[in-house]
C-alpha cells in the first residue's frame, strides 16, 4: 500500500526567503498577499526497512502482511495507529506497538512489537438450550505454522444435532491479506422437530420429528478490496438422507422422501462492505452484504432452489469498553427443500425452542449491549443485555401441501396445520441478559450464558455455550 507523499520544495522556499528580505519595505497589501499563500503539508518519512520483535510463533512475514505497511510507504502517527488496529483485529496478539526509528538518510525503520496469544485450545463444546442439549470436544489452532491459518476439529453429540466437523481457513493466501480460502467438511445426524404454529404456546407441541443424515464438503474463496469491500464465492456438495418420521408423534406422513440419498449442491455469491474490527472483545465498524445462493442441475445438484439474503451488522464503542452490537437480516427462499428451510428459535431467537419456527421468508433484528464487569488478571467478565426480534412466514405453498422435484420425489411435505393458514406470519420477541468470559491471552472465549424471556409465551429459557460450537 502506498500513500501520497508531500513534495519537498527547497529551491522554491529559498527564493521566497530572498524575495521576502528584498521586499521588506513594500506596502502592507503585498505582505498580506504573502501571508495568504498556502503552506505545504509536512513531508512524511519513507519506510526503509521493517523489523518485527516479540513474535514467538507468528512469522515476521505474516505480521508484516497484516500490518499492510512496507518498504517504500510513507508513515506518520495516523498510519502507525492503523497498523496497530489491523494487527490487534487478527486476534493473534495480546499487545501490539508500532513505532519508527530515524535512519541517517532521512528515512525510518518501522518496528512492529507484538506479543503472541496462546494459539491453540482443546475445549469442551456444550449446548444447553431448549430442545438441544449435549456436548463434545473441540481442538482449534488459530495460528497454524505461524501463518495465521486456522484449523478446527470437533465432535459433538446432542439431542438436536450430532456429528464430526473439520475446517481450515487461510486468511492470507500467498501472503496477501486480500485473499482468503476456506475448506470445510462435516458428517452430521440432525433431529428436526416441527412444532405447532404460533409463538404464544407455553410448551410448544411437537407435531412431527424427522431425522436427517448428511455429509458435506464446501470451499470458499474470498477477496478483499480497499480493506473494506469483500466478495466471496462458495461451492458446497452434500448428500442428504432422510429417515421415516417418529411414529409416536401426531403427524407421521413424510416431510421428505426416504430412500436413496440425494445430492444437494449449491453455489453462493456474496459481496459487501465490511469495516468491522474486534479489539479485545469490543467490535467496531459496519458490515453490509448481499448474497445469492443457487442449487440447480447446472451446478451438479439434484435440487432446484434459490436463496437471497441481505445482512446488516454494526458495532459501536462507548466509554472505551462498552459495546452496542446490532444485527439485522432479510432472507428469502424459493422452492426450499425441507433441510434448507429458514428457521428461528434457540440461539437465533432466544426465549423460544431450538428451531421452533420455520418458513421461506425471514426478517430478524438483534441488539446487544455489552459492558465490562470486572477483571481478574487476564480474565475479563462482561455482561450484556439483549433483544431478539424475528418475523417468519411462508410466501407460496403448493395447494396440495407437497413440494416435489423434477423427478416427482417429495422434498417437502408440509404440516396440515401449516396448510390451514398458509399466509400467516409469526412475530416473536425475546429479551434478556447474559454473561461472557474472555481470556486476553488465548484466541477463544471461554463461556457464555444467557437468560431469555419469551415475550409472546411468557416463558424463561437458559442458553449455555462453553468453549465454542462447530458452527
Amino acid at each position: 500500500m502506498r500513500y501520497e507523499q508531500g513534495v519537498p520544495l527547497p529551491r522554491f522556499r529559498h527564493h521566497l526567503s530572498v524575495l521576502a528580505v528584498a521586499l521588506t519595505g513594500l506596502a502592507a497589501p503585498m505582505a498580506h498577499a504573502d501571508e495568504d499563500m498556502p503552506v505545504s503539508e509536512p513531508q512524511r518519512p519513507e519506510v526503509a526497512e521493517v523489523t518485527v520483535e516479540g513474535a514467538n510463533k507468528t512469522t515476521s512475514s505474516t505480521v508484516r502482511a497484516f500490518g499492510q505497511l512496507d518498504v517504500g510507504d510513507a508513515v506518520d502517527s495516523d498510519e502507525l495507529e492503523k497498523v496497530e488496529r489491523r494487527l490487534l483485529a487478527t486476534g493473534l496478539f495480546q499487545d501490539v506497538h508500532a513505532s519508527t526509528e530515524p535512519l541517517p538518510d532521512g528515512r525510518v525503520r518501522l518496528v512492529l512489537r507484538v506479543k503472541d496469544k496462546a494459539s491453540w485450545v482443546v475445549a469442551p463444546t456444550v449446548a444447553l438450550s431448549s430442545a438441544n442439549t449435549g456436548g463434545g470436544l473441540l481442538y482449534a489452532e488459530n495460528n497454524l505454522g505461524g501463518r495465521a491459518r486456522k484449523l478446527a476439529l470437533a465432535a459433538q453429540v446432542s439431542t438436536g444435532e450430532s456429528g464430526v466437523y473439520v475446517g481450515f481457513l487461510d486468511p492470507i493466501v500467498f501472503g496477501l491479506p486480500q485473499l482468503k480460502f476456506s475448506l470445510e467438511g462435516q458428517l452430521r445426524s440432525d433431529r428436526v422437530d416441527e412444532y405447532r404454529p404460533g409463538a404464544s404456546q407455553d410448551d410448544p407441541e411437537i407435531l412431527r420429528r424427522t431425522r436427517f443424515n448428511s455429509a458435506s464438503i464446501s470451499s470458499e474463496l474470498g477477496f478483499i478490496l480497499f480493506e473494506r469491500v469483500r466478495a466471496a464465492a462458495k461451492y458446497r456438495v452434500s448428500s442428504i438422507d432422510a429417515q421415516s418420521p417418529d411414529p409416536e408423534k401426531p403427524v407421521t406422513t413424510q416431510a421428505f422422501s426416504t430412500g436413496p440419498s440425494l445430492r444437494d449442491t449449491s453455489l453462493r455469491f456474496m459481496v459487501g462492505l465490511d469495516s468491522r474490527q474486534t479489539l479485545h472483545a469490543v467490535t467496531e465498524g459496519l458490515n453490509l452484504e448481499g448474497s445469492y445462493e443457487v442449487s440447480v442441475p447446472g451446478v451438479w445438484s439434484e435440487f432446484r432452489y434459490r436463496k437471497f439474503g441481505i445482512l446488516y451488522r454494526h458495532g459501536l464503542r462507548f466509554f472505551n469498553e462498552h459495546n452496542l452490537v446490532l444485527r439485522g437480516e432479510l432472507a428469502v427462499g424459493k422452492d426450499l427443500p425441507f433441510h434448507q428451510e429458514l428457521v428461528m428459535g434457540g440461539t437465533t431467537l432466544r426465549g423460544f425452542q431450538y428451531r421452533q419456527f420455520r418458513g421461506d421468508t425471514r426478517v430478524t433484528f438483534t441488539a446487544e449491549y455489552h459492558f465490562p464487569l470486572f477483571k481478574v488478571k487476564s480474565l475479563a467478565f462482561r455482561g450484556l443485555g439483549f433483544s431478539d426480534t424475528g418475523v417468519i412466514a411462508w410466501r407460496d405453498l403448493p395447494s396440495d401441501g407437497q413440494l416435489r422435484d423434477a423427478s416427482g420425489r417429495l422434498i417437502r411435505g408440509y404440516l396440515p396445520q401449516t396448510m390451514a393458514s398458509p399466509d400467516s406470519a409469526t412475530l416473536a420477541q425475546g429479551v434478556g441478559a447474559g454473561l461472557r468470559l474472555y481470556l486476553n491471552n488465548v484466541v477463544l472465549p471461554l463461556l457464555g450464558v444467557d437468560v431469555a424471556y419469551g415475550v409472546n409465551s411468557g416463558q424463561v429459557r437458559f442458553y449455555l455455550v462453553a468453549g465454542v460450537t462447530p458452527s
